[in-house]
């Protein structure tokens, strides 16, 4: 469907229904003229079909609009985001008759008015104009995935309103959706939560100038005597530098099929839609908060890596078109991390069961922080999640609610609280 669809009866027709009228009239009269002998209906009911024809050839022969040229301001736009699109519109050399600029636009993406384009993705096409046009609008993105604007409609119609003519213009333009991202609170314990820094030390190898003495040994080189320090012990002791690391966290987005209703594969599945959200939030705080973010799937399979903003802007890229895959992978999930014993896991999935927590109980016990959410909890799945060693809650629509509930319980329990008080 397109917001640019023609409205109204005779949307697409040549004449307009002033025209048609018009049309009709004029043939009522000159078959009147012929039985009642009146030469003045003759001439009049001409004088109605000569208009018409004459506003539907003066429409083919005036210029119009030969291509168009569009760009957006922001390189994707986002879910709820508001995204400004630039259109260039070329006009041919003849001068170019009044009448209204439509672009066509998916339902992925919703208009929205501003000063430069109270319509939205409609506007006027001033009488007798030439060279260039340039028009705006705003869009918000509905729905994410890779979509399309345009083409671009214009529809003109004679000075009398009697005929119109209606073109399509230009090709259409690719634009990506992306996933709306919502700032988190930090996981306790974070590099960035207590406004430290970003990087661990590991004491081998050389780094900085984090320099830690430690008495000499054979082989070590005499350049790396800290004279002050042996001054101090009374024997050689050499400079050993420390080695800045950065902390990893993984977060796992459970793509299986069988776990999400049949509607995910269409993008349909609300659910499904608010894990892609959560899981994009949780990969850009942790990222915010110092941590190198490894993303797979539930089988271990790696879906992107995330140290910087560049990596940031790929991943969402990607996660634009994300969509569920065939097939259960939950039983691999404990061999696929199993080398990141140190480092907090982020696990996303849909519906989940008891028998499914007992294949994960693994993860949690190696994991330095387990934290599941589901956006379909079975039974006591999330009980048994919470004695097997994650830190369980549901995913709602509601995404930061939902991680505050996981990962600081007694701050959710808090706010539950004081709204009931209130």
């Amino acid at each position: 469907m397109s917001h640019a669809s023609p409205s109204g009866p005779l949307g697409g027709a040549p004449l307009t229904l002033r025209g048609l009228a018009a049309v009709v009239l004029g043939a009522v009269l000159v078959f009147a003229a012929g039985g009642l002998g009146r030469i003045e209906l003759a001439v009049f009911g001409l004088a109605l079909l000569l208009l018409a024809a004459g506003g539907w050839l003066t429409l083919r022969l005036a210029g119009r609009v030969t291509d168009v040229d569009r760009s957006l301001s922001t390189d994707v736009a986002s879910v709820g985001g508001i995204s400004h699109v630039r259109a260039r519109l070329v006009l041919s050399t003849r001068p170019v008759p009044g009448g209204t600029w439509t672009d066509a636009l998916p339902e992925a993406l919703r208009p929205m008015g501003t000063d430069a384009s109270p319509e939205g993705s409609t506007g006027e096409l001033p009488p007798g104009g030439r060279g260039t046009l340039e028009v705006s609008y705003a869009v918000m993105g509905m729905a994410r995935g890779r979509h399309a604007l345009g083409p671009l409609q214009t529809v003109a119609i004679d000075p009398f309103g009697l005929a119109r003519r209606r073109t399509t213009v230009g090709v259409r333009t690719a634009v990506t959706i992306v996933p709306a991202v919502t700032p988190l609170p930090s996981l306790p314990g974070a590099p960035g939560a207590t406004g430290g820094s970003q990087a661990s030390t590991d004491r081998h190898g050389q780094g900085a100038d984090n320099l830690i003495p430690r008495p000499y040994a054979p082989g070590d080189s005499m350049r790396r005597i800290h004279w002050r320090a042996s001054a101090h012990h009374g024997s050689f002791m050499v400079r050993e530098e420390e080695r800045e690391t950065t902390p990893r966290a993984v977060v796992v987005f459970d793509r299986s099929l069988p776990r999400w209703t049949p509607e995910a594969a269409r993008g349909e599945d609300e659910g499904f839609e608010v894990a892609v959200a959560l899981c994009a939030s949780a990969v850009w705080s942790l990222a915010r908060d110092g941590y190198s973010v490894d993303v797979m799937d539930s089988d271990g399979a790696p879906i992107a890596i995330v140290e910087s903003q560049e990596d940031m802007a790929e991943l969402l890229v990607a996660f634009a078109s994300v969509g569920p895959r065939s097939g259960d992978t939950f039983d691999r999930l404990a061999i696929g991390i199993r080398n990141w014993s140190a480092a907090p896991v982020i696990l996303v999935a849909g519906r989940v069961s008891g028998e499914d927590i007992a294949t994960i109980a693994p993860v949690a016990a190696q994991a330095a922080r387990a934290v599941l959410l589901s956006v379909d909890p079975r039974g006591d799945a999330l009980e048994r999640a919470a004695g097997a060693g994650w830190h369980a809650a549901r995913l709602g629509m509601d995404v930061e609610a939902a991680w505050i509930a996981a990962t600081r319980p007694a701050e959710a329990l808090g706010e539950v609280g004081s709204r009931v008080a209130h």
